[in-house]
């Protein structure tokens, strides 16, 4: 029997005795529930992040974390640099042929929402092991992608399968599903409030008065036990000062909404675009992630900070460390990167990578601003800070989440107001300009209507 089936088991055993005990309503079961399905998100996100620092240090000559994987990357032979993301895609196009498919490749986030909207919240629980070695092994080898999506599918998958072995209503175990995708991305992000506001937004598209105790409790337990494993107690970036330098720089922030919502329909469209392509291509499915990570590798011999999450570049650029020309290669390359890895079957997440995308996005913006406007402005680093959140909410169309996220991965309260303009904006003109979001895109795509969904 698998660790993750004996974790379901043990996660059920302990809710139902709880759950007897109870004499109240199914809210306060729920609540209750909330709490165990917050602590195995939480120990799922922290099993993940060990899984990925074993496969990075593997592919990349020991290195341990996201910044040693590109210091390692600039020592080895060029073809190394090439083979190593091809050799990745190879070994995720295996495993998803033997497990799962569809529920294996890609970002994970589409088949939560599809599970609560057409399979009464059921995700099979032997999917777990194959997407998160899946997702290490392609994150590690050097692709383009983020390791939130993969923990949603996880988080989610886990609460999914306690609801399941409880024989719990239809809704009850959708909840606990989006709970536990709640808690693994407030683990993983160290941001229980973005957790929550997640699995209400983008996941269910409501809240009701029976949702909110278990999401709320799992995504606050999901962060604490993560926590208390590997501690994480300061924000993910650190960044300068944040600061409103004129009254008239609201109408900037407005603008950077503009070009955030431009940006992140050409990341969608470009992901999709490549995604079609790969599908048309007379190749059996298992080797096109190979062939992605092949052509990723080619382009990371010319900017090789596109490997990995970008955690580390994302953090040069909140302070300011690369030349104009360096922020337009990156964010451009970023988007064509996690398009090959992604659109050609591998395994990760796009809310890193939109996160990349947006503080190159802000930069640039930040810079032109400052080298063109006659009147004070704020340094181009506040402006990419700003940047990760407006492109992640015209991605997602999930304003209230990438204003949440971004201000819990700062940790600088005054970056709030410029946030809340710039997502709003950029979330309204890409509702405009595309029915779906960069997750519901394919939904739509096949018929399942998702985006009327919508808590704000």
């Amino acid at each position: 029997m698998s660790p993750i089936r004996i974790l379901s088991d043990v996660l059920s055993s302990v809710g139902l005795r709880l759950v007897e005990g109870i004499e109240t309503s199914f809210r306060g079961r729920l609540f209750v529930l909330g709490v165990l399905v917050g602590i195995a998100g939480g120990l799922g996100a922290v099993a993940f992040q060990y899984l990925l620092i074993g496969f990075t240090a593997l592919f990349f000559a020991g290195a341990t974390s996201q910044a040693a994987l590109l210091e390692r990357a600039a020592d080895l032979p060029w073809y190394y640099r090439i083979l190593a993301p091809a050799i990745g895609g190879a070994f995720v196009g295996l495993i998803a042929s033997y497990s799962g498919g569809g529920l294996v490749r890609g970002e994970g986030v589409p088949e939560v929402i599809e599970a609560i909207e057409r399979k009464r919240g059921r995700l099979p629980l032997n999917i777990v092991p194959a997407k998160a070695v899946a997702s290490a092994v392609c994150i590690g080898s050097g692709g383009a992608t983020g390791r939130e999506g993969p923990i949603v599918q996880i988080g989610g998958t886990i609460g999914a399968a306690v609801g399941n072995r409880l024989d719990l209503p239809d809704p009850q175990t959708s909840v606990l599903l989006a709970a536990g995708a709640g808690a693994g991305l407030g683990g993983t992000f160290n941001a229980p409030i973005g957790g929550m506001i997640f699995a209400w937004e983008v996941l269910l598209g409501r809240v009701t008065r029976e949702n909110v105790p278990p999401i709320a409790i799992a995504a606050v337990v999901g962060t604490a036990t993560a926590n208390v494993i590997v501690g994480l107690p300061d924000p993910i970036f650190s960044v300068p000062p944040i600061s409103v330098e004129s009254p008239w720089e609201g109408a900037a922030y407005v603008g950077l909404g503009v070009v955030g919502a431009a940006v992140a329909l050409a990341f969608a469209n470009s992901l999709y675009a490549v995604e079609n392509g790969f599908e048309r291509l007379p190749l059996p499915t298992g080797l096109k992630p190979a062939l992605g990570g092949l052509c990723l590798g080619v382009l990371a011999l010319s900017v090789p900070q596109v490997y990995g999450v970008g955690y580390p570049v994302i953090q040069d650029a909140l302070v300011g460390a690369f030349a104009l020309e360096v922020v337009v290669a990156l964010g451009v390359a970023k988007i064509v990167a996690t398009s090959l890895t992604l659109g050609s079957g591998g395994s990760g997440g796009i809310f890193a990578p939109a996160l990349y995308v947006g503080a190159m996005t802000g930069t640039v913006y930040g810079t032109l601003l400052n080298e063109t406007v006659p009147v004070p402005v704020a340094e181009p680093t506040t402006y990419a800070a700003v940047g990760m959140g407006a492109v992640f909410a015209g991605a997602s169309h999930a304003p209230l989440t990438a204003i949440v996220v971004v201000y819990e991965l700062t940790g600088d309260v005054r970056i709030v107001p410029p946030l809340v303009i710039a997502c709003l904006i950029s979330t309204a003109l890409s509702r405009r300009a595309s029915e779906g979001s960069i997750y519901t895109i394919g939904l739509l795509e096949r018929g399942i209507e998702v985006d009327s969904r919508r808590l704000f």
